[in-house]
């Protein structure tokens, strides 16, 4: 069972605010969205997603809920795995965003705006190997190498404050963000196996890998383990394509680093292990020769060197292109990538309709990510001429089946005054 927590801690801690194959936002609605002559608007938003290319969503959930794992489970789990192109992500996280009024004469149409946010995000790139061997130990692999790499998994946790200008007619925007790092783990196995001898009487590893982690010293929300810099921006226009206007958007978010204190700790590993047990002269030091931190971290080579470092952050990058169909509906196609392991291109499809003067309602396809196929839903609804309420899903059979992957939820509310 521990082994399990850990594996879903790997999951959901390495595999998270915007990211990780964020629930869309439906495209901007005139008729829909609050007008944007307001002096001030406020939003709130928060998210949560988690998705995964192999894995099915019951055995995090099994894992989640506690108690004995069935054979059945872990097995019919490891018969969907790929054999090394295996991924899974998460997101989790919350905005607030103020926007005022415009206020410099020689640019009427910009407003400023400012961003507080909490991000954590990850990602995780793992063999089938690594999954057997975590679940059911190294005895399948008797006189047999489990395969464990390429595999790779970070995950960060940071707050951003931005401060920058948004157009008031095309909402496009550019921020620069000051970084608070809380925390970062990041693991990178370019090669890795272990042979396990006729009764597991002989271990043989090899290991090529990095691995960097902020101060272990604590990581809550009171501490500080490094700083850095960050820009967002996001750009909106109308392109001619024949006789019709498409939207065209481009967007690149968290693109900077942080460089995480002398407190912060690194491993690298080129070496091989051979391991036989342990040699004990006198029975009476049994204890120290098995429990000591020392003989330990000797034995496996796993003594760790502290000082800064420097990291990226994942910052994402995206284009979204929408198209209108007459007066209620629009299409779309939405292509981004976001800098973390396991992450491939994804692809989005969407539609989009107005209901009466007040409400908009979509769909998606998207594929790729941290993921396969997923199908969301999203809504928007304006109370009034002052509040906006927006929420969407990226998965909706993840709410009724157990058997796909992948589930997510975004919220959203703005307040115009």
């Amino acid at each position: 069972m521990v082994a399990s927590r850990s594996f879903l801690f790997v999951l959901a801690a390495s595999a998270a605010l915007f990211g990780a194959s964020q629930p869309f936002v439906l495209p901007q609605e005139p008729g829909v969205d609050l007008n944007a002559g307001w002096d001030h608007t406020l939003t709130v938003s928060g998210i949560f997603d988690y998705n995964a290319n192999t894995i099915r969503n019951e055995l995090p959930m099994a894992i989640y809920r506690g108690g004995y794992l069935e054979r059945e489970l872990r097995q019919r789990s490891l018969d969907a795995l790929s054999s090394k192109h295996n991924a899974a992500g998460y997101a989790l996280g919350g905005r607030l965003t103020w926007t005022g009024p415009a206020c410099w004469e020689r640019l009427p149409g910009w407003r400023p705006r400012i961003d507080i946010a909490h991000h954590e995000q990850g990602g995780l790139r793992f063999t089938a190997d690594q999954y057997e061997l975590t679940f059911f130990g190294n005895a399948p692999f008797e006189n047999e190498q489990a395969i464990l790499s390429p595999s790779a998994f970070t995950q960060v946790r940071y707050q951003t404050v931005g401060f920058g200008t948004q157009h008031t007619r095309s909402g496009s925007f550019l921020r620069l963000d000051v970084v608070r790092g809380q925390s970062y783990q990041a693991v990178d196995v370019r090669w890795a196996s272990l042979f396990t001898g006729e009764d597991g009487r002989v271990l043989r590893s090899a290991l090529l890998g990095d691995y960097y982690a902020s101060d272990t010293a604590g990581s809550g929300l009171d501490r500080t383990n490094g700083v850095g810099m960050a820009i967002a921006g996001r750009w909106n226009t109308d392109l001619r394509v024949g006789k019709r206007s498409v939207a065209f958007s481009a967007w690149l978010e968290d693109f900077g680093f942080v460089g995480w204190n002398g407190n912060s700790v690194r491993i690298h590993k080129d070496t091989l292990i051979r391991f036989t047990g342990f040699d004990v002269e006198n029975v009476f030091e049994l204890d120290h020769v098995l429990l000591g931190e020392d003989e330990l971290l000797d034995t496996f080579g796993s003594r760790y060197r502290t000082g800064a470092f420097t990291k990226l952050l994942p910052f994402q990058v995206g284009i979204q292109a929408v198209l209108p169909l007459g007066e209620r509906w629009k299409v779309g196609l939405a292509v981004d990538h976001r800098h973390l392991p396991g992450y491939v291109p994804q692809a989005m499809l969407l539609a989009s309709r107005r209901v009466g003067m007040r409400t908009q309602l979509g769909t998606t396809l998207s594929y790729g990510g941290f993921g396969g196929i997923r199908w969301g839903f999203g809504v928007k609804h304006r109370f009034g001429q002052h509040v906006l309420l927006s929420a969407s899903t990226p998965q909706i059979p993840a709410f009724v089946l157990g058997s796909v992957g992948g589930l997510g939820l975004w919220l959203g509310v703005s307040v115009a005054f």
